[in-house]
């Protein structure tokens, strides 16, 4: 028997269509042996085989029918074996589908949480940049307010040093008044203590004149550079400048002295003042 029932790759599902085609295939030797010669290949040779023998005109007719059944069993036999394939490489693609769906959800759910921690990493990094833009703030107003206490500092200290110098001149100022009126009782003196100098007293009232006119320029100087009389106080880059209404004091606070027009017009009148009370200077006789 060429096909048997126990086989489940034959393609047959009935034993009696199975029975049928073994006893057709049974009328002649050749029926069998076509049969179980080309089990194993593929059906483009078996049909080229039975072509083979349908087109030998010294094969009876017999054989060529018994190959014909043959034929039809191999037939069914590599059809069922292509089903099988086909059946194996369906679920093989189901599989493989299967694992491209898990990995595609996979990705799915690594992509979700990587673009979460996305999000919350760049709201960290914008509540940082707030937070840095909120000090930078702060520390630009700290550094506003030093400057301005720096400022507000040097400013003192350049009004304290532009203090000290009107001081000195008006002190300067009043001594030379005092000496101008102890001339004055001086030269009165003399020109009531002896009538032989009256040229003399007429003289020393002319010097008298001179001197109350330099007392007169000292005192209008030393008015001049009171601090009441300053209008505006201004500091720029560690020197100020002070501003009246008929003279300006510049003074430099860190490299150079206080420097002005109204100390130095006191001592030169001063010193034309001591000139003229060495001119004037007389002998009492007695």
């Amino acid at each position: 028997m060429a096909l048997k029932p126990e086989d489940p790759s034959s393609g047959f599902w009935h034993g009696k269509v199975m029975a049928f085609i073994n006893e057709r295939m049974s009328r002649h030797a050749k029926g069998p042996e076509f049969y179980l010669e080309n089990l194993s290949l593929s059906w483009e040779k078996v049909e080229d085989k039975f072509k083979a023998i349908l087109e030998d005109r010294q094969v009876p007719g017999q054989a060529k029918e018994a190959c014909a059944w043959g034929s039809l069993a191999l037939g069914m036999r590599f059809a069922c074996r292509q089903s099988q394939l086909h059946g194996h490489r369906v679920q093989w693609l189901h599989d493989l589908a299967g694992l491209h769906k898990s990995a595609a959800h996979a990705l799915a759910s690594d992509l979700k949480l990587y673009m979460a921690q996305h999000e919350l990493e760049c709201k960290e990094a914008a509540f940082q940049l707030q937070q840095m833009q909120a000090n930078l703030e702060k520390t630009r107003k700290e550094r506003d307010q030093l400057r301005w206490k720096l400022f507000q500092a040097e400013l003192e200290s350049l009004r304290e040093r532009a203090a000290k110098g009107p001081g000195l001149a008006m002190a300067t100022a009043s001594g030379a008044e005092t000496e101008g009126t102890s001339e004055e009782e001086e030269e009165e003196a003399w020109a009531t203590a002896t009538p032989a100098a009256a040229s003399e007293a007429t003289r020393g009232e002319r010097k008298e004149d001179a001197e109350g006119a330099g007392a007169a320029g000292v005192e209008e100087a030393s008015q001049r550079y009171r601090p009441e009389k300053s209008l505006l106080w201004w500091a720029e880059e560690g020197r100020s400048q002070v501003h009246g209404k008929n003279n300006q004091v510049h003074v430099y606070s860190l490299t150079r002295e206080p420097s002005c027009p109204a100390p130095c017009l006191i001592h030169i009148l001063i010193l034309m003042l001591l000139i003229s009370f060495s001119r004037c200077t007389h002998t009492i006789h007695t």
